[in-house]
């Protein structure tokens, strides 16, 4: 069985972990590489993960003053020092492919020269975006000499073509879901007790970070609107944040007067997202694009639709690719509580059209989505390379 390292860096997380644990099926079997300065849950992993420093972990962050003063007069950023990971050629001597997150990391460029085969994943869907000092070079390189290119979607596919990557060089293979533990269940009466829901109330839950790109507040204030004239709802949010913006949520929540409504759940460890996504009837995503960021995949969305719910977002970064409007679920434009309050209304007082755009998410999801499907497509284009 060959063996392929996913360099993720500090971004490895169990996430990407259910569908690179079906490579093994395929004959590769996956090995994590990451850093000591990762932050995610790694425990449910299936396949072994190595480690090893970054030059910040290293030197501990004595240097960062000295570095931030020296990157303000040459303009280069020494943050990207947070992704260089010292003796990795030593890490994936044993490996036979490596396959690594976006061109603009330097331990892809540190992959790529070790001369292993080198495929890079690219979910990066805005043309041109990192062009500071040292990304752009990076990028440069690693367009030049990775292997070969796995965009997750048609739109990061379009930006790799626009930044001057060979057409042929790229396959658009989406990132993959477990829809073995994603699926339709039951409400869990501990858990609905646990957060005090009603019984007889129609929920429409966000999992996302709290932060403002979500658009959590055009949720609260959408919602707010919707409170007026439909009594029996109440909104979950799960997910975390900065303390800032958990008390700034919780008063803006005061201030819309639907406290009773709004139930804030905390962080959900991953084990636990299916359970909290059965709690609802209606997912709710209503993501909004910055000028250097746009949602590129959306996991959450994907995993609602595997365990039937309809969900509402955003004509926004890559949604329209994962979202298929009218049929799957409701896009409506960003920053617009009022569009965003009728599509939640009109999905609230039809329990048949939320059964429906259900059923069809999870048919979706199990034909695009489903983590072994996802598994053998990349193994597929592995073996070219060993």
């Amino acid at each position: 069985m060959k063996k392929v390292g996913i360099l993720r860096g500090s971004g490895l997380n169990a996430y990407e972990g259910q569908y690179l644990e079906k490579l093994p099926q395929h004959d590769f079997q996956p090995v994590g590489i990451t850093t000591y300065d990762n932050k995610f849950d790694l425990s449910r992993l299936s396949f072994p993960v190595r480690t090893s420093h970054t030059y910040v972990t290293w030197t501990k962050d004595i240097l960062h003053p000295m570095l931030s003063a020296v990157g303000k007069l040459t303009k280069y950023n020494f943050n990207s020092w947070n992704y260089r990971i010292i003796n990795l050629h030593k890490m994936i001597k044993d490996l036979d492919l490596i396959y690594s997150a976006d061109a603009w990391y330097p331990y892809t460029l540190q992959a790529i020269k070790t001369g292993k085969p080198t495929i890079v994943m690219q979910w990066e869907n805005i043309p041109f975006n990192l062009e500071g000092h040292p990304y752009k070079e990076i990028k440069r390189y690693n367009y030049k000499h990775a292997a070969y290119f796995i965009a997750i979607t048609e739109k990061a596919r379009e930006a790799l073509v626009l930044e001057g990557v060979e057409e042929n060089k790229i396959s658009v293979v989406p990132v993959g879901l477990d829809c073995k533990r994603f699926k339709p269940a039951k409400k869990n009466r501990d858990l609905m007790k646990k957060f005090g829901l009603s019984e007889d109330s129609v929920k429409i839950l966000f999992i996302g970070r709290l932060v403002e790109e979500k658009g959590i507040h055009d949720l609260l204030n959408a919602f707010s609107l919707l409170a007026k004239k439909v009594s029996n709802i109440e909104l979950l949010l799960a997910g975390g944040g900065e303390e800032n913006m958990l008390i700034h949520l919780k008063q803006m929540v005061s201030s819309l007067q639907i406290e009773s409504k709004v139930k804030f759940l905390g962080k959900i460890p991953y084990e636990n997202v299916p359970e909290i996504h059965n709690l609802a009837d209606v997912f709710c995503y209503p993501s909004i694009a910055t000028e250097k960021w746009a949602e590129q995949f959306g996991y959450s969305m994907v995993e609602a639709m595997a365990c039937e719910k309809p969900v509402i977002s955003t004509f926004t970064g890559s949604i329209p690719e994962i979202i298929k409007d009218r049929e799957t679920g409701i896009l409506v434009s960003q920053k617009n509580p009022s569009e965003l309050e009728s599509a939640l209304e009109e999905l609230i007082i039809s329990e048949q059209e939320r059964t429906q755009l259900g059923q069809n998410g999870r048919q979706w999801v199990l034909e695009q989505f489903e983590a072994d499907k996802v598994a053998g497509r990349l193994a597929q284009i592995f073996c070219r390379f060993v």
